[in-house]
């Protein structure tokens, strides 16, 4: 009885877990990091809101960094209050960098959620990728996708 009362509970946990999509934009800050890449992007979708994405690489081997959204209500304006930040870490992914060493794109970059506050608070873990690419006519303006399991 016990064991099925704890298999109940595992199956209810994973049944809970849902998938959040949202559409990116943003650049890259204007200050170099000695082997990583740091984004400011704005996110749109089922978790607006802002994200601070860092990224430790290895030539062009995501190999660390972190992960933070501030997750706005849906038509956010400037009296809006957060409805909470979901923090994690960057686990690997893959860069494209353009001649001048800015980033052009990110690809399949892995997000391990660590945790959260506010709305969010009772999150402990989960999981995300994030894609990113620069415009072909100003190199600087970022687009992206961001998909969050938790």
């Amino acid at each position: 009885m016990k064991q099925l009362l704890l298999m109940l509970m595992a199956l209810a946990l994973m049944v809970s877990a849902a998938t959040y999509n949202d559409t990116l934009s943003g650049s890259q800050t204007a200050a170099p990091e000695a082997e990583g890449i740091a984004l400011n992007l704005t996110a749109s979708g089922e978790l607006p809101g802002m994200s601070k994405v860092t990224l430790q690489r290895s030539g062009l081997n995501v190999t660390g960094g972190s992960f933070r959204i501030i997750v706005l209500p849906q038509n956010a304006d400037a009296s809006s209050s957060e409805r909470g930040h979901l923090i994690g870490a960057i686990t690997g992914g893959t860069l494209t960098l353009t001649a001048e060493g800015t980033l052009a794109s990110a690809s399949s970059v892995q997000i391990t959620i660590q945790s959260g506050t506010g709305e969010f608070a009772a999150v402990s873990s989960g999981s995300g990728t994030v894609t990113i690419t620069s415009n072909a006519e100003n190199p600087s303006q970022l687009s992206g996708t961001l998909a969050l399991d938790f």
